[in-house]
């Protein structure tokens, strides 16, 4: 049996960005409605869109990046048949995770440095 993991929606990033900020502004008496943030953080979402697919790499702080790269056409083969069929190039959007989050999700913290060259 598959190990199920939970799916973070939209709707639950808003109310998890909401408390947080909630949180701090709680202490100088002030909120924001859910509304806002939700306008927020679907804001940030649509510039997200935006700029990847205008072919703009996109750094997050702490996430890492988002990029469109380019996959070019190649020869390939229809597995029932063996019949060689031509790919044509495409695109694709790539992620590469941030060092510090591939280290909080697997646990390992990168300790052995490398030596300098003399």
């Amino acid at each position: 049996m598959a190990k199920t993991r939970a799916t973070v929606s939209t709707s639950k990033l808003i109310a998890s960005v909401g408390n947080q900020i909630n949180e701090v502004l709680a202490e100088k008496k002030l909120s924001i409605p859910k509304k806002i943030v939700k306008d927020i953080i679907q804001g940030f979402l649509e510039t997200i869109e935006e700029n990847i697919s205008n072919g703009k790499k996109l750094r997050l702080d702490r996430i890492g990046i988002l990029q469109v790269k380019n996959r070019a056409a190649r020869m390939g083969r229809n597995p029932q048949t063996g019949e060689e069929i031509k790919i044509p190039a495409s695109k694709k959007i790539a992620f590469r995770a941030a060092k510090s989050l591939k280290e909080q999700v697997t646990g390992n913290r990168a300790t052995a440095k490398k030596k300098k060259k003399k």
